[in-house]
């Protein structure tokens, strides 16, 4: 067993293992594993070797040894995520993995990972949908939400006891907690480690509940979108009630130009400087939407009332 800070020299002797088929055969795991650590030896300090996250399509055993003889150190499952070292698009047979060997994690803290390295042969792999050290956004749905629980309350009394509120409605009132890759826990799950001090520092999801920078900033765009558009049509509508009413089109307070002045302040300026910082502090897309309204409203209140 070994952990996150897993000595390299030994790993750097097992990947060197794995590339000598063609010197030693693998009957002969002893000869090769010595002539692996002469290799590495006579090299001095080598380079970390390359970790890149795999998801098993099938199961498959975890092997002590480069050897189909080897010890089974465990058997992990279809959709399970591994650390391949090394070059995992190699046409090896045998390839050296780091298993993950934890369900839960502490949420308060940066300790490493505890990782079973072992070789997979002949294992069907793909490449995972997030690698070490990348930037994405953990979806946390809510447990009770004021606004989802409003949603059920109507659910019910339209006769839909069991309804759930869709899942688009869910996600964008969920909490989204940034941070980076730092490795895999069991059950096909990452982990997202977070800067120290943030609560909580680390929170494992499926790929599903992962978003990358790309698509949050998008999502959360069009939350602003959308409030803007909300609000622009309610101060259109006010301004169309007052002229029914007799308001003056052409002159006075209601004019059509100062509501085109509201709206182009309103679309250039405010609605971008309040998304901008949304996205910053990774607010929801509910909430987005919720403060670009208010700010253009709040505008429009300043430059039309009475």
């Amino acid at each position: 067993m070994r952990t996150m800070a897993s000595a390299t020299p030994g790993v750097a002797r097992r990947l060197l293992a794995s590339r000598l088929p063609g010197l030693v055969p693998h009957g002969f795991g002893p000869c090769r594993r010595a002539l692996a650590s002469a290799a590495t030896d006579s090299l001095g300090a080598l380079a970390p070797p390359s970790r890149r996250i795999v998801r098993l399509m099938a199961p498959a055993p975890l092997r002590e040894e480069a050897d189909a003889a080897a010890a089974v150190v465990a058997e992990l499952p279809s959709g399970e995520l591994v650390e391949a070292v090394g070059d995992a698009d190699s046409e090896l047979d045998w390839l050296l993995v780091r298993a993950p060997m934890e369900d839960e994690v502490n949420a308060m803290s940066d300790k490493p990972l505890l990782y079973q390295d072992g070789w997979l042969h002949g294992a069907t792999l793909e490449a995972a949908e997030h690698q070490l050290g990348d930037k994405v956004a953990a979806r946390i749905d809510p447990e009770a939400h004021p606004v989802v629980e409003a949603l059920k309350t109507v659910l019910r009394w339209q006769g839909k006891p069991d309804a759930s509120p869709p899942s688009w409605f869910i996600a964008s009132v969920a909490e989204l907690y940034t941070g980076k890759v730092a490795g895999v826990v069991r059950k096909g799950r990452f982990l997202v480690q977070r800067p120290s001090g943030a609560v909580p520092e680390r929170v494992t999801m499926p790929p599903e509940l992962l978003i990358v920078p790309r698509d949050r900033a998008r999502k959360t765009a069009l939350a602003g979108l959308l409030g803007f558009a909300f609000a622009a049509s309610l101060g259109t509508s006010l301004h169309a009630i007052a002229w029914l009413r007799g308001e003056p089109v052409s002159l006075g307070r209601m004019a059509w130009p100062q509501l085109v002045t509201w709206l182009s302040i309103s679309a250039l300026l405010l609605t971008p400087g309040t998304v901008g910082p949304c996205i910053g502090f990774a607010n929801s897309p509910a909430s987005t939407g919720c403060v670009a309204a208010w700010i253009n409203l709040l505008f429009y209140s300043d430059l039309f009332s009475e």
